[in-house]
This record gives C-alpha cells, sequence and structure tokens, in this order.
C-alpha cells in the first residue's frame, strides 16, 4: 500500500476584487457565510502562519494566502482517501490536496489511474458544491460571474470540478533507498537532500519537512496555474487585435474587447507585483523551497512570457487603434476636403450671375467661358472636379 499527496489546481467560481482586499479576514468571513448553511462543507480558516514572528511564519501577500479551507466529510469517507482538503485562492483557483491509499508498489505504479481517481472523486463531490456558489448573489469584494472582467465566466468551466492537473507526491520509505524510485519518478527537474522534485511526480526523502514541503508545493500549484491560466487567455486575445485576420469593419466593434484588455494587462502588473511580494516573504526552509520550484517548474521563464504576451497584445491594441484613428481622420479630412472644394461650385454660379449682370464686350476674362459653355454645363463640371478631389483626397490619405 503506498499513501499519495496529490496536489490539483481547480478551476472555480471564487473572484475577489483583488485591489480592494484589505486582510484575509475579510475574504473568509465572506466565504463561511455562503457555505457554511451547506450541510456538506466544512469551512476552516488557513492555518499558516502568515506574517512575522518566527521562521514558521510567511509574509505572503493577500493573494497568495488561502482565503479558506474547505473540507468535504463524505469525500474523507471513501475508503482509500486519508484526508482532503480544498485551498481556496483569488483568481478563480482552488488547490486540492488529496491523500489517496492505493494498493500497488512502487514497480507498478499507474499514474494515469491516480490523476482519473483523483478527477473522478472531485468532480463528485465538489462540483456541486461550485454549482452552488455559481448561483449565489455574492457581496463586494466577492464577484458575481456575470461582473468577471479578466477571467471567463463560462458556468462549466467554473463548476465541473476538474482539476486541471494531478501532481503525485510519494515519501521515501524507510529501508528503501531514493534510487527504488528512479522508474516512477522518470525525470528529476531539482534535487535537493530532501526533495527530488519533477513536473508531475516528486520524492519526499525526509519526512520531518513534509509541512515545508506541502505548503510550497500548493502555493506553487496555484501560482503555476494562474500563470498558465493567464498565458492561454493572453494567446486567445491575441488574434482579436491582428487586423490581419478581420476587415476594417472589424475595427468598430473593438471598443468594449480593448477595455477589457486593458484592464487584464493592468491586473497583470498587479499580480507580479505580488508574485514578487510573496518570493521576498517566504521563510525559512520554505525559502530554499520555492527557489527549486522555480528552477524545477520555470517559474521565471513562466513570467517572462505572459509578459511578452502582455506586451504584443498591447501592441496589437495600440496598432488597432491607430488604425481606427486613420480611418476617422481619413474620414474627417475627406469632408472637410468635399466642403472646401464646395467653394468652386458657388464661385462658378456666382461667375454666371455676374456674367448675365454685367457688360463685359470690350474685355476678355474668365466670363467669357459662359459664351462657350452654358452654365448648367459649367457648374456640372465643376461638380465632378469637385467628386474627383475629394477621391484623390480620400485615396491618398495615410
Amino acid at each position: 500500500m503506498l499513501n499519495f499527496e496529490t496536489y490539483s489546481p481547480i478551476n472555480i467560481p471564487v473572484n475577489w476584487q483583488s485591489e480592494l482586499i484589505m486582510d484575509n479576514e475579510q475574504r473568509y468571513s465572506l466565504l463561511q457565510k455562503y457555505l457554511s448553511p451547506i450541510s456538506s462543507v466544512v469551512v476552516k480558516p488557513n492555518d499558516w502562519p502568515v506574517g512575522y514572528g518566527s521562521l514558521e511564519h510567511d509574509n505572503l501577500p493577500v493573494l497568495y494566502q488561502p482565503a479558506a479551507i474547505i473540507e468535504i466529510p463524505q469525500l474523507t469517507d471513501e475508503q482509500d482517501v486519508s484526508h482532503a482538503q480544498y485551498y481556496i485562492y483569488d483568481n478563480c483557483l482552488a488547490v486540492l490536496n488529496l491523500g489517496l491509499k492505493v494498493d500497488s508498489d512502487i514497480t507498478n505504479i499507474d499514474d494515469l489511474a491516480i490523476s482519473k481517481r483523483i478527477e473522478d472523486l472531485s468532480e463528485k463531490y465538489f462540483a456541486p458544491i461550485l454549482k452552488q456558489l455559481y448561483s449565489l448573489k455574492a457581496e463586494l469584494p466577492l464577484m458575481k460571474p456575470s461582473d468577471y472582467k479578466f477571467f471567463n465566466n463560462d458556468i462549466d468551466e467554473l463548476t465541473n470540478g476538474k482539476p486541471l492537473w494531478v501532481a503525485r507526491m510519494l515519501t521515501q520509505g524507510k529501508g528503501l533507498p531514493a534510487e527504488s524510485y528512479a522508474n516512477w519518478l522518470k525525470s528529476v527537474d531539482s534535487k535537493t537532500d530532501y526533495l527530488q522534485l519533477g513536473s508531475g511526480n516528486s520524492l519526499l526523502t525526509e519526512q520531518q519537512y513534509f509541512s515545508d514541503v506541502n505548503r510550497i508545493m500548493i502555493m506553487s500549484q496555484f501560482h503555476v496555474a494562474l500563470m498558465d491560466r493567464i498565458e492561454s487567455l493572453l494567446k486567445d486575445n491575441l488574434k482579436k487585435f491582428n487586423i490581419n485576420y478581420y476587415n476594417k469593419n472589424r475595427l468598430a466593434l473593438l471598443g468594449k474587447t480593448v477595455t477589457e484588455q486593458q484592464y487584464r494587462n493592468d491586473h497583470i502588473e498587479y499580480i507580479n507585483i505580488q508574485v514578487s511580494a510573496a518570493t521576498a516573504g517566504v521563510q525559512g526552509k520554505r525559502r530554499e523551497l520555492l527557489q527549486q520550484f522555480n528552477i524545477a517548474w520555470g517559474f521565471n521563464e513562466q513570467r517572462e512570457r505572459v509578459d511578452q504576451l502582455t506586451d504584443l497584445t498591447q501592441a496589437r491594441i495600440d496598432r488597432s487603434l491607430q488604425d481606427k484613428l486613420r480611418q476617422q481622420n481619413r474620414g474627417i479630412q475627406t469632408l472637410l476636403a468635399f466642403l472646401g472644394s464646395l467653394g468652386l461650385i458657388s464661385l462658378v454660379i456666382d461667375l454666371a450671375s455676374i456674367e448675365g449682370e454685367v457688360n463685359h464686350k470690350d474685355t476678355t476674362g474668365l466670363l467669357d467661358l459662359f459664351n462657350f459653355i452654358s452654365a448648367e454645363s459649367f457648374i456640372s463640371l465643376t461638380a465632378i472636379i469637385v467628386i474627383l478631389f475629394t477621391l484623390y483626397v480620400y485615396k491618398n490619405h495615410e
């Protein structure tokens, strides 16, 4: 029998007005208010020491603190589940830490079966709770899904309870060398004396460090899932601002989309500040662990990709707006050219009027043109010239 610690990020309909949150108690009290009436749910405050005071504390910004811990008694009644806690975060994410007992040995572990079991359990017990959360008339600073500006508010995406992925960790058994787990680990992205960390499978070699590893594992799962969702969102949005995919009439419909993307870009900058604060605030062994996760999972590279996608999206927004502005200027200047040209028609009419009223037989000049061309034809010719001039201005405007 093997006892796995599994870690699974999950989309949820819990999104706060992050910049208006003063402290975690503000979030916890609201979640307790909404979730406590549900008989199948136990709501607990996050028990990690936060702030300063000892090396057990981490001075994390509110964004990187779990707002609450949800436990579902029926879930832990399952024979193969030793414990299960949903760590509820901001930005529509939770992290499930579930202990799973698997009747196997290290030579025949089925990772896919473990992931499928976690997925089935979460969909069975967590999805109904998420559906109730989605339908709540939320009280600010908790946002209603219909008010989301950053993430999508698709009901299935936010309530299916399905993990985005499942990470697995074993603790090295007594009397077994770490090499015994090599076939299961397959690849180790970063290795220290007490943790061999991989992309999907990890091995804790020193049980005494479990609490530190567990906290950093949960926080890192939230961070990676958040950055991954932002990266996917930015990739999807890029084509909206690539004018090569649309005719120019599409530009007139971009106003709302541009406003939403500007909000997203601002929120990404806010998240980057919180990431920096969280990294600086971690203490004790967890600081070393966080560096290990950074190396293994490419935190810096992931943030760099997000920053590059944000910059590229912003550049496309700017180009779209500039193109829209050019079209507006083109229309305005064409209209001005047309109105200015109308003065020629007015001049011709005045000259035709003068020609009929003034005796100019003893002089030769512009009025003699009316002896060869009728006033009506002259005015029509002038109108054609005005139209051609207006078209010239329109076609040659940059």
